[in-house]
């Protein structure tokens, strides 16, 4: 995974990971819509191994 995009719902348990940005920020969006929700978008790396 080059990049992704976790987006979660601070009032409920609507949480997901995008690779597209464009997925997760409809995504963000429609649920802060209609619901009302704080609800937040950050984009994410891949994971760097621990050595």
């Amino acid at each position: 995974m080059e990049k992704a995009f976790h987006v979660v719902c601070h009032e409920c348990s609507e949480e997901g990971v995008y690779e597209s940005r464009s997925d997760a920020v409809a995504t963000r969006e429609a649920h802060a819509d209609g619901t009302s929700h704080r609800v937040s978008m950050l984009a994410i790396g891949p994971a760097v191994p621990n050595p």
